[in-house]
């Protein structure tokens, strides 16, 4: 847990000095974008800090239709255009990404770091974490992607 709360505060520093003219872009190692790892019961908190980011559930269309987070947008982890979606997606705003338990989410955000955004979370726990800790699900329409 405090691994955990380190590697959020670390991740807002990290984007706070971004916005005050430092880099745009998360830390590099040997010339490769890292993704930030984040513990979904920490969206709240990730959210008030960006306010821009845009969040992406990317389970099944049969897990979106039991439930899913408010203001998500849906990429379907089955979906064999997927990377059509992941390419369009706007370079200036952080991609917060959720599936089920992690796993779908970490394929995810390894394809948007292939394709060099510079912006990414993974959200890890996913649904599970956030439904064994009772926190709302909606069951609205998906936001539509930028």
């Amino acid at each position: 847990m405090k691994s955990a709360l380190s590697l959020f505060l670390l991740a807002c520093v990290a984007l706070l000095t971004a916005c005050a003219g430092g880099s745009t872009k998360p830390a590099e190692t040997e010339g490769q974008l890292q993704v930030q790892e984040i513990s979904i019961l920490k969206l709240d908190s990730l959210q008030a800090a960006l306010p821009t980011a845009i969040l992406i559930d990317v389970r099944s269309d049969e897990e979106w239709v039991a439930g899913h987070l408010a203001g998500a947008s849906y990429v379907s982890f089955d979906w064999d255009h997927r990377l059509d979606s992941l390419k369009a997606l706007p370079e200036n705003r952080p991609i917060l990404v959720y599936c089920e338990a992690g796993g779908r989410s970490g394929v995810i955000t390894e394809e948007l770091r292939i394709l060099g955004h510079p912006y990414i979370f993974d959200l890890i726990g996913g649904m599970e974490a956030w439904s064994k800790n009772e926190r709302p699900v909606v069951f609205d329409a998906p936001v539509a992607l930028p």
